[in-house]
């Protein structure tokens, strides 16, 4: 079985694509993003989950090589939404985190629902790295 980090920083975006460490991520914010690009460009696998539906979903342009020789895959959990809402977020990211060999956030809020989640996390003995409060 392969780990899965999730990743958010883009430091360790670097390091897991020079390891060809495979990352689980929704990909979702800008920094996500910049690290899934870090990834594409160094042929490094990377597992993006959706928080609404694969099937009907359309997928960027660029993703279309990565998905078509393997190194990315497009997961979710939700099978019928119309947009993105927290509560759709809050689950991705707890599928995020039930794949994961490893949690690592880059920001959370500490009154917002991801440090919630993460003190969840941490109670059912996950690792869980955060690499910046607000």
């Amino acid at each position: 079985m392969p780990r899965y980090s999730y990743s958010c920083g883009d430091g360790l975006g670097f390091q897991q694509a020079s390891a060809k460490q495979a990352v689980i991520s929704g990909f979702h914010s800008p920094l996500e993003q910049s690290v899934l690009n870090v990834l594409m460009a160094a042929d490094s696998p990377a597992v993006v989950v959706l928080a609404r539906p694969v099937q009907g979903a359309t997928l960027p342009p660029e993703w279309r090589d990565p998905l078509a020789t393997g190194r990315m895959a497009v997961v979710s959990g939700v099978v019928a939404a119309s947009r993105l809402t927290q509560q759709l977020a809050i689950e991705r990211n707890a599928l995020v985190a039930q794949l994961a060999y490893s949690i690592v956030v880059a920001h959370a809020s500490p009154t917002g629902s991801l440090a919630a989640q993460i003190e969840q996390w941490r109670q059912e003995g996950r690792r869980v790295e955060l690499l910046a409060v607000a």
